[in-house]
């Protein structure tokens, strides 16, 4: 038995077709062409602002519509939510829940507990944004209450299998644009253009062209390829995903409707297969996506490797040009009108008796009535005109078929009163639909209070009293910095370095330095991307950690690593050690928290956040990053790779952008799956608002060290030391950013 055969399940069910819609007439075609399912947004909490989206009144009329084309409809929540747009949530979501919102797609942790606690009957699917990157993440969601998982893009079938494993269902991408980063762990737009991708704003940097350090040339290097799946589509379905996922709620009806239909074909085409070898695809589908919208050109994504250059753009990332006449084709079959859905019927049409329609909906046998019919005076009603007025669509959402008709010889109504008895008919069906979901659950609104922190003070005295007690976390990225700020460190200050210390080389030298400074205490950070190719090597080096004292705790990074951690602390049996949630464990509001309140010591806030935002976080568990580069990408693609100067050999390198912004990618060639990290150009320095950071009260201020020599990293830290006795800087001697600590970010 080969070890594919091994691998693949039998086909279960066919798979979900889940289509996006940037608008109305997107909505229409997806459906008409063949979607199972549409994905959009309304005017809020959607991550594409700058689509078109939904009105309330066009989400309430696209949910009717698909329910009575037994279709669903997935609202995206999906973004990274301020405390005063929580407040906004529950008139948004009312009244699509109480019209039957078929679930909900969402990033944020406060609006994953907020929903699951006040609207319990919606299914809360995990955008892909939330970043699970393995089964331990999805384990923990659902756990949670999670009904179904967006995964990272960049997972192999293996690792969505161990994820279906769990019974939780999996919604995987299968065509469309791919972004370069890990979706939900990319800050560059943020960074470099005040347009947040965790806000739906971004601004797609990485289709700009850079060079890599020692190359001559500027190239697209962060541009993928557009996703096309329809050639391994026979492996994705015996997977075992359960949704379809096609990418493009910005892109117009035209692409909705035509990756649907031909999606729609394929999908149905194996399924229908006795012998599953004989699956091929027509060379003329493939030009028809190729035509649609398409970047540069088409690749199938990570489903069968970590990385490839072949994926990537490279020359160019432009979009070619899309063929007018097809996608004015599948505007006029797909996407102009509603088609009513038939349903059979029966008609009465008796003289001296009211007339009549039988028929069934949702079950129920329903019979209307109308008028007397009245004996013709002149014309009397023909079979065939009566049965033709009547199988006529008022609304667009149902038309009778008329199987069975009795008709009185020399019977006699007027067309309006015919047509005022058809459309009786059909309002009733379309109330039978809206008030299936009228008597859902609704639990009261009273989990969202942000009155402010009253403990927050802006006096002086008081402030200067707190300095002293707020301990810095220093963050290292070499043990020559840890050796360095080891001896320099006040006793109230940590240090957290990584997990992959423990192994090889470093290894034995930080076994010297925590031997050696056992007053000191250390924190351990777990990579920001955990995959189950890694994870024995991840255990083993927390049951490292573990063997020393002064290692009081880990910070993870999402909720993969957060399982992870638990379950190595469970089987460590090697006393009490503190969680703490990292930068990429977003932290945008003061809900956030609660989810995990039990389990996480302390959280890093989300660096998009401003002062006055994070002076409304309702809790003092928090910290704060005040220096350091942003990481502003993970990603699975590497640029040496890209580049072919891939020597696995793990480091710094940079990377310039055509204003000659140099960003330091760390390239981690240790990890059997390996990853890049991009940093911003210039660090965050917030030395001039210590006031303000120690007015907050944090658990602790974090200095982060990437690329900086120890000499200074050590001067770095003496500016904050000094700040954190009164002595605030006026000016330091290198570059650096606020980031949005004044203004936040859009």
């Amino acid at each position: 038995m080969s070890e594919n055969t091994k691998n693949e399940q039998p086909v279960k069910k066919m798979p979900e077709l889940l289509a996006p819609a940037g608008d109305f007439q997107a909505f229409l075609g997806a459906v008409n062409a063949g979607a199972d399912a549409v994905y959009l947004a309304g005017n809020l909490f959607g991550a594409r602002a700058y689509a078109k989206n939904f009105s309330e009144e066009e989400i309430l009329e696209a949910l009717l519509y698909a329910h009575v084309h037994g279709k669903k409809i997935y609202l995206t929540v999906n973004t990274l939510t301020k405390n005063e747009e929580l407040k906004k949530l529950f008139d948004f979501l009312k009244p699509f829940y109480l019209a039957g919102l078929d679930g909900v797609i969402v990033q944020d942790f406060g609006v994953f507990q907020y929903i699951r606690n006040v609207f319990p009957e919606l299914p809360v699917h995990v955008s892909t944004q939330m970043s699970i990157t393995s089964v331990w993440g999805a384990k923990e969601m659902q756990k949670l209450g999670a009904t179904r998982i967006v995964p990272a893009r960049e997972l192999s079938l293996d690792e969505i299998r161990e994820i279906n494993a769990l019974g939780i269902e999996t919604e995987c991408f299968i065509h469309g644009s791919m972004c370069y980063c890990y979706s939900g762990q990319c800050l560059f737009s943020s960074f470099l253009g005040n347009r947040s991708g965790n806000r739906g704003r971004c601004a797609g940097p990485c289709r700009q062209p850079y060079c890599l350090e020692g190359e001559k040339n500027e190239e697209y290097l962060l541009s993928l390829k557009d996703l096309c799946t329809l050639q391994i589509l026979p492996k994705l379905i015996d997977a075992g995903i359960s949704s379809f996922k096609i990418e493009g709620r910005m892109k117009s009806a035209a692409y909705a409707a035509g990756v649907s239909s031909i999606y729609r074909k394929y999908i149905d085409y194996y399924c229908s297969l006795q012998n599953k070898s004989e699956y091929k695809t027509d060379k003329k589908d493939l030009e028809i996506l190729k035509s649609l919208y398409l970047r540069t050109d088409l690749q199938d994504g990570y489903y069968e490797k970590s990385k490839n250059r072949n994926m990537v753009s490279i020359k160019s990332p432009s979009y070619n040009k899309t063929d007018d006449s097809l996608c004015g084709y599948l505007n006029d079959t797909y996407c102009r009108n509603k088609i009513p859905v038939k349903i059979p019927a029966g008609a009465e049409f008796e003289i001296g008796k009211e007339a009549k329609i039988h028929f069934e909906v949702q079950g129920k046998s329903k019979t209307v009535t109308g008028d007397i019919v009245d004996s013709a005076k002149n014309a009397q009603l023909s079979e065939k005109d009566l049965i033709k007025r009547l199988q006529k669509s008022s609304s667009g959402y149902f038309s009778l078929e008329i199987k069975d008709c009795s008709l009185s010889d020399g019977a006699f109504l007027p067309v309006g009163q015919i047509n005022a008895l058809r459309r009786k008919a059909e309002e009733f069906c379309l109330e039978e639909i809206r008030n299936a979901y009228l008597s859902r659950e609704i639990r009261e609104d009273n989990t969202i209070r942000f009155p402010g922190r009253s403990d927050i003070s802006t006096d002086d005295n008081k402030i200067k009293k707190k300095n002293n007690n707020t301990p810095f976390i220093i963050f290292v990225s070499s043990t020559e910095q840890i050796k360095r700020l080891s001896g320099v460190l006040s006793k109230t200050d940590e240090i957290c370095f990584p997990l992959s210390f423990f192994e090889n080389d470093s290894c034995r030298e930080i076994s010297d330095i925590l031997t050696n400074n056992g007053e000191l205490r250390y924190f351990v950070s777990l990579p920001s991307v955990i995959r189950s190719a890694n994870v024995v090597k991840h255990k083993e080096n927390i049951r490292k950690a573990l063997m020393y004292e002064n290692i009081k705790g880990f910070y993870v990074s999402q909720p993969d690593s957060l399982k992870l951690t638990e379950e190595a602390l469970e089987s460590g049996n090697t006393g009490t050690r503190e969680i703490r949630g990292n930068l990429s464990f977003y932290i945008a509001n003061g809900l956030s928290s609660e989810l995990f309140k039990d389990r996480i010591r302390s959280y890093t806030l989300s660096p998009e956040l401003s002062k006055n935002e994070i002076r409304g976080i309702h809790n003092n568990h928090h910290e704060i990053m005040i220096y350091g580069r942003i990481p502003l990408m993970q990603t699975a693609n590497c640029v040496l790779n890209t580049t072919g100067r891939c020597g696995k050999t793990e480091g710094f390198r940079k990377l310039t952008d055509r204003l000659g912004a140099c960003f330091p990618i760390y390239t981690h060639c240790n990890e059997i799956i390996c990853y890049n990290t991009i940093y911003n150009s210039v660090p965050l320095s917030l030395h001039k608002h210590m006031r303000d950071l120690f007015s907050f009260d944090s658990a602790g201020l974090q200095l982060r060290f990437t690329n900086e020599n120890p000499k200074d990293c050590e001067f770095v830290y003496h500016i904050f030391a000094r700040g954190r006795e009164g002595e605030l800087p006026e000016n330091v001697p290198y570059e650096y950013t606020n980031g949005h600590f004044i203004k936040g970010v859009l």
